[in-house]
């Protein structure tokens, strides 16, 4: 068993922050395909996300203030989200992945591609990515 550390000034669950995310799909460049081994933590920590494994447990719901990102953001997002669930231990996610709920909105738009879908088969491991539970 393990005590984490509560941090009052955290968001709470399903309080998804729009600038944020914002802030997510601008700091990451084209360098993901080769895994956030290297740029995770530096990644992370510059954003203030260390700890916010949380992000990997919303409702699929809770993602649709991401609605107000273009589809460039969206797919940036698709991508960290993908690595960071894959590389980093504690963000797994499982059939709760915040990139089901990105690929809904991206696909909602007509704008998701088979290119994209064959990235994120490519670089999980998480078998419920992109679409979600078959249930």
């Amino acid at each position: 068993m393990s005590v984490g550390v509560w941090d009052p000034s955290a968001p709470a669950s399903g309080a998804i922050d729009l600038a944020l995310l914002r802030s997510v799909a601008e700091a990451l460049d084209e360098g993901l395909d080769e895994g956030l081994e290297e740029v995770s933590g530096g990644l992370l920590a510059s954003l203030g996300l260390e700890t916010s494994q949380w992000l990997m447990q919303c409702e699929s719901a809770d993602w649709a203030v991401a609605e107000a990102l273009d589809t460039a953001l969206l797919e940036a997002l698709i991508r960290f989200f993908t690595l960071v669930e894959r590389d980093i231990s504690g963000w797994e996610a499982g059939s709760k992945s915040p990139v089901i709920a990105l690929v809904k909105i991206v696909k909602a738009r007509e704008a998701f591609t088979g290119d994209l879908r064959r990235w994120i088969k490519a670089h999980t491991d998480n078998r419920y990515l992109p679409y979600g539970s078959a249930l």
